[in-house]
C-alpha cells in the first residue's frame, strides 16, 4: 500500500476577460494533471523547469490550497475530503519544507523559539520534552544546540534550511514535501543537504517528496524521477532510467539542454502543451491531451508515442 497515492491532481484558477474575444468561463491550470504514487521510506524527485507548477504542486500535496479535481490520499485517508480541523493531526504526519526558511519564517526570532513553535501548536508534550526534543532534532540533522540562543540572520543558508528541517522533524513526521529546498545553497551545501535527506530516509524510514528545478544533486539520491511540464506530469521512472533514457520529448531536449518554451502553461492551447515545439508532433497531439502510457524503457510517459505499449 502506498504513502502517497495522487489521482488526476488539477487546479484552476479562473481568468479575468480582458477582451471582447475572451470568455468569461476561461481557466488557467498551474497544475493540470498529476497522478503518482509514494511508498514509505522512498524518495521521489519531481523535477521542473521556472513556472511548471513545483510550488503550488507541493501546497496542494499538503492541503494547504485545495484542489479543483483530483484526490490527495496518504496514510489511507482522502485528504481532499477532510476539513481543516480533521487536517490539523495529520500534519503531524505530512509536513512541507519551504524553499527559504527566511521566507517562510520569522528571520528575526531565536532558533529556539521557531524550533518549538510546531509542538506547541499541537500541544505536544511539557515543556521540558519539547526542549529535549529540539535538541535531539538538531543533533540529528549534523547542527549544535548552541545555535538555539541565535536568529536565523545570524546563519548561513545551508544552517537556516537544517533549522528548517529540524522544526519539521520535531513532530516526527512520515512524509516531507520539499519545494526546491537547496535553492538559496550554494552548490556544496546543496548535494550535503539532499545527503542529509537521504541518510534520514534510511535511518527513521521517513519519505521525501522533492519538487526541485534542478535535477542534480538530487537524482544522486532519489528512487524515482518526474519530469513536470505546464502543469503536467509528463514522465516518471526509476531515476536512472529517467536520466539514461528519457521517453517524453520534453525530457529529452530539457536533459540536452534545447531550446524549449516557456514552462507555464497556455491556456488557449489545445490538446498536449508541448505540442508546437514538439519533433514527434502528430495530428492526435494537437487535439487531445495524453494518457501515461507505459514506454519501452519502463517508465511512464504521457505521450501518444507509447500509445500502443499499454
Amino acid at each position: 500500500m502506498p504513502l502517497l497515492t495522487v489521482e488526476h491532481l488539477k487546479k484552476e484558477y479562473p481568468v479575468q476577460p480582458r477582451s471582447f474575444f475572451r470568455r468569461s468561463s476561461d481557466v488557467v491550470r498551474p497544475i493540470a494533471d498529476v497522478s503518482f504514487e509514494a511508498g514509505a521510506g522512498e524518495i521521489v524527485a519531481i523535477a521542473g523547469d521556472a513556472a511548471s507548477g513545483k510550488t503550488i504542486l507541493a501546497r496542494l500535496l499538503t492541503l494547504l490550497i485545495r484542489p479543483s479535481k483530483g484526490t490527495v490520499i496518504f496514510d489511507n485517508q482522502n485528504l481532499t475530503k477532510m476539513n481543516d480541523g480533521a487536517l490539523r493531526p495529520v500534519r503531524r504526519r505530512l509536513q512541507l519544507l519551504f524553499s527559504d526558511p527566511r521566507t517562510a519564517l520569522n528571520p528575526r526570532s531565536l532558533v529556539s523559539d521557531m524550533m518549538l513553535e510546531p509542538m506547541q501548536i499541537q500541544n505536544i508534550g511539557t515543556a521540558e520534552e519539547q526542549m529535549t526534543t529540539v535538541k535531539n532534532a538538531l543533533r540529528r540533522v549534523g547542527l549544535n544546540a548552541l545555535l538555539l540562543d541565535h536568529k536565523m540572520t545570524d546563519l548561513s543558508a545551508g544552517e537556516r534550511q537544517r533549522i528548517a528541517l529540524a522544526r519539521v522533524l520535531t513532530l516526527h513526521p512520515k512524509l516531507i514535501i520539499c519545494d526546491d529546498p537547496s535553492r538559496a545553497m550554494p552548490p556544496g551545501a546543496a548535494e550535503s543537504f539532499f545527503r542529509l535527506m537521504s541518510d534520514l530516509r534510511r535511518r527513521e524510514t521517513v519519505s521525501f517528496i522533492w519538487l526541485v528545478r534542478e535535477t542534480q544533486p538530487a537524482t544522486h539520491f532519489a528512487d524515482r524521477l518526474g519530469v513536470l511540464y505546464r502543469g503536467h506530469l509528463v514522465e516518471m521512472g526509476k531515476t536512472d532510467s529517467v536520466i539514461g533514457s528519457p521517453q517524453h520529448p520534453y525530457t529529452r531536449q530539457w536533459f540536452a539542454q534545447s531550446s524549449v518554451p516557456p514552462a507555464a502553461a497556455d491556456v488557449s492551447l489545445k490538446g498536449c502543451q508541448f505540442h508546437p515545439d514538439c519533433p514527434n508532433v502528430m495530428p492526435c497531439c494537437r487535439e487531445r491531451v495524453p494518457a501515461m502510457f507505459t514506454t519501452p524503457a519502463s517508465q511512464m510517459a504521457q505521450c501518444f508515442l507509447y500509445e500502443g505499449n499499454s
